[in-house]
């Protein structure tokens, strides 16, 4: 994974920092054209945010193979997008290598977030309906709500917060990308099975995350091996278990450690390489988790072994 910030004041340079896109900036606003840029970028995604104090237009080609989305957090006007402006509400969005001419104010700040277009229908089609879906194909841009746009921009800013591992950033940005196409459509959706289908779901949501515990699946996993919406299999599991998936299943994996303490002895290990048998690399937080459920932190179940 790449991630850097930097400062440009040459439009072109910007334009050529920006992993993966073929394009060009023209400067369109004088005098000296200060930029920022800051991007994370990784083989399946990438987000980054730039801030120009100048009129740029922009133009080139998205990256192949990604859906792309990009929001004003600022601007002294609207940006204009293949030829339409980008509404205050409005999400504007690009696909599949497709061609665009962005017009950007003087002052534009805005965060820009793409990713695996495969991986992104995957899921759609398990959680969209077919206007949602249409939308998703046809529109150049994506209108929401104040509340709904606030939150993603929040979540996507997010993102360069603290040091996060690739695949967490993937799928947070990958269900920033559902939520958006969700809060677009006003109709209210969801679907309930009865308890033996959600029995079923979590029983192979936990078979699933022992498949590979050194690199347990993610929710956004599960969901595309049982082919179901993370709303379904949340219902499912606050329906058997009365808990949110990702906290019963990471719980089942605590106790997976927690065995594997109490069972181990001194040559097999200690407490950090144990818990990454298990998927378990941020140890603070493992700690955490762990005395949070069991009363105790790891060390302490470690040397009830001895």
């Amino acid at each position: 994974m790449f991630a850097e910030s930097r400062s440009f004041n040459d439009s072109q340079l910007h334009a050529g920092s920006i992993l993966g896109w073929e394009q060009t900036y023209d400067q369109i606003g004088r005098g000296v054209l200060s930029s920022e840029l800051a991007q994370i970028c990784a083989s399946r995604f990438q987000v980054f945010r730039e801030v120009l104090d100048k009129r740029v237009v922009q133009q080139g080609c998205a990256p192949r193979g990604r859906l792309c989305i990009a929001l004003s957090m600022a601007s002294s006007r609207p940006p204009v997008m293949q030829g339409h402006e980008v509404a205050s509400a409005g999400v504007a969005l690009l696909r599949d290598g497709e061609e665009f001419i962005l017009h950007a104010p003087e002052g534009l700040h805005f965060l820009a977030a793409n990713l695996d277009i495969v991986r992104f229908a995957q899921h759609a089609a398990l959680e969209l309906s077919e206007p949602q879906l249409k939308r998703l194909k046809t529109s150049s841009q994506v209108v929401v709500g104040d509340l709904a746009l606030q939150r993603l921009r929040a979540r996507l800013a997010a993102l360069f917060s603290g040091p996060l591992e690739e695949r967490c950033l993937e799928n947070l940005l990958l269900e920033a990308f559902l939520d958006l196409f969700l809060d677009a459509q006003d109709e209210v959706r969801g679907r309930r099975g009865n308890l033996s289908v959600s029995a079923y779901l979590v029983r192979r949501s936990q078979e699933i995350l022992f498949e590979q515990p050194e690199q347990p699946a993610s929710i956004l996993d599960v969901c595309a091996r049982l082919r179901v919406s993370r709303r379904t299999l949340q219902y499912g599991f606050q329906q058997v278990t009365g808990l949110r998936p990702v906290e019963y299943l990471r719980n089942v994996r605590l106790n997976a450690v927690r065995r594997a303490l109490l069972g181990s002895s001194v040559m097999e290990g200690n407490v950090s390489e144990v818990a990454g048998r298990f998927g378990f690399y941020h140890l603070s937080h493992f700690a955490a988790h762990y005395r949070e459920l069991f009363g105790e932190p790891p060390s302490a179940t470690r040397r009830k072994s001895h």
